[in-house]
């Protein structure tokens, strides 16, 4: 017995011995299960963002300042297609062919000639002519340097804040540079343009009309992602921009979609090939291991966003709760399987220019300290309405319709004022003339079954009276006799019972 107590001790001994060294591997593993997922890349940075949510799903190095090389395409063609139209014709310059780094990308497009703006867009994003970023700057701004204020300034209102740039293609400058997470807001942006989307669809397109080659050139998207006889070649791939200088190295944006999803993936300061293979890692973590889920009901807390709003002085005492809203589903970006509970949400109100015409503020949602979803709360605009026929005590009182983004409330809005009944204009509007046409069809059918209107009211009263007896018998036969002149019976134009308020108002005289 001695030695079997003897045995249960050390047993326990060892027991206690091996929790206290693999407890903390134990939490540690059950921890990794609900963390974030991480890649192993070789670029300098890196970002990777859901298009739909504006989660950042994976950072690496995200807001250092690095160079973008021709990835800055993607900001030309979106100002581009913001400020001209596909059909414009573009003048190829003296400057805006030659003033570009020897060697450097180019379409063999020369000075003199003329071609489209759609022309110059393809020549930008497939084979990222650095000619035709200058004469789209020229056409647009009339200069570069104009063109570069434009670029910043949509920049700015996509909400980038460590990007600055001085040309439109994105040849080495000091004072040109982003960083991996605007380069995503960027992105972003580029993925919500069709326009720009179905440029990136081309695999290859042919300039046509050129002075050094009259009978067209063709040129090919260089994107490897994109192209199936590629070895990077990736089917959920759909759009993207490469870039490379000496001081840039490899930098890569690319537009990815499978299923319903649509993701980003910014790597800068990468090398060959590694920049494709990073792309294609940071998609795999992306779309394997993170998922988007509908917001758990009762995160966004309207009574609590409105009290929030109130104190900070964003709306005033006359909003209502139901008066904000976000348009759309919400959904949040998390680990594949993750709960939501913890989450939590903050406002932010340096709202960018794009943001919606009746934006108030961004909520942005958080599980530990991960961004994982982001949206703009509206506030839908009142219209107050006086009623000029309400009595004097009540004059001032207004009624407040909300317009939502779904329904307008038109129609008739009746308020009780000491007993009385105040109804919109428009609602009194549209009851007067259903009377005038009610009054003229009864007139034509007394015409037509020879009743006068004494006769009428004599039925009326006789058929109140019977009613309140209970009877009923010769009202009917009256009203065999002349369908559809009593109230109740009489249709409008659509087909639908007037009802009750349009037979009283016949009564009326």
């Amino acid at each position: 017995m001695r030695i079997r107590r003897i045995g249960k001790r050390i047993a326990a001994l060892l027991i206690c011995l091996l929790l206290e060294l693999w407890g903390p591997c134990f939490l540690l593993s059950s921890y990794a299960e609900l963390s974030w997922p991480s890649a192993d890349l070789t670029a300098v940075s890196a970002a990777l963002m859901d298009a739909d949510t504006g989660a950042m799903l994976f950072e690496k190095n995200g807001e250092q300042r690095m160079y973008p090389a021709s990835i800055t395409k993607v900001m030309t063609a979106l100002v581009v297609l913001k400020h001209a139209n596909l059909e414009d014709q573009v003048s190829f310059s003296h400057d805006a062919v030659y003033n570009v780094d020897y060697g450097s990308s180019n379409a063999q497009i020369d000075e003199g000639d003329v071609l489209t703006v759609s022309d110059c867009l393809h020549a930008l994003l497939l084979k990222s002519a650095n000619e035709a970023a200058n004469a789209l700057a020229e056409h647009v701004a009339g200069s570069r340097e104009k063109f570069a204020e434009m670029m910043n300034e949509e920049a700015a209102a996509l909400g980038c804040s460590g990007t600055h740039f001085s040309n439109p293609s994105g040849l080495f400058s000091e004072d040109h540079y982003t960083t991996a997470h605007d380069m995503a807001l960027i992105g972003q942006a580029a993925f919500r343009d069709k326009r720009f989307l179905d440029i990136e669809k081309e695999k290859s397109y042919t300039l046509k009309g050129c002075r050094r080659n009259p009978e067209g050139i063709t040129i090919y998207m260089e994107h490897k992602m994109l192209l199936q006889n590629s070895p990077y070649y990736d089917e959920r791939v759909v759009a993207g921009k490469t870039g490379f200088t000496k001081d840039a190295g490899n930098t890569l944006l690319t537009l990815a979609q499978s299923g319903k999803r649509r993701l980003i993936a910014v790597v800068l300061g990468d090398k060959t090939p590694y920049h494709y293979s990073d792309t294609r890692a940071l998609f795999d973590l992306g779309f394997g291991q993170t998922e988007n889920q509908p917001l758990a009901e009762g995160i966004f807390d309207r009574s609590a966003v409105r009290e929030k709003l109130l104190k900070d002085t964003i709306v005033d005492e006359n909003c209502r709760d139901s008066d904000l809203h976000i348009e759309g589903e919400q959904l949040v970006s998390l680990p594949g399987g993750a709960s939501q509970e913890g989450m939590s949400w903050q406002l932010q109100y340096n709202m960018p220019k794009n943001a919606p015409e009746k934006a108030v503020a961004r909520i942005q949602y958080f599980l530990e300290q991960h961004l994982v979803g982001e949206y703009f709360i509206e506030k839908d605009p009142s219209i107050r309405l006086l009623f000029e026929n309400a009595p004097s005590s009540t004059k001032a009182a207004v009624a407040v319709v909300t317009i939502s983004g779904f329904s307008v409330l038109i129609g008739a809005l009746v308020l009780l004022f000491g007993g009385g009944a105040a109804v919109t204009a428009k609602g009194i509007h549209d009851d007067r003339k259903l009377s005038k046409r009610m009054k003229e069809r009864r007139r034509q059918r007394l015409s037509e079954l020879k009743l006068s209107e004494e006769e009428f009211r004599n039925l009326v009263a006789r058929r109140k009276e019977e009613k309140r007896r209970g009877e009923g018998s010769s009202v009917r036969r009256a009203e065999e006799a002349a369908p559809g002149v009593f109230f109740g019976e009489e249709k409008n134009s659509g087909g639908e019972s007037a009802g009750k308020a349009g037979g009283e108002a016949d009564e009326s005289g």
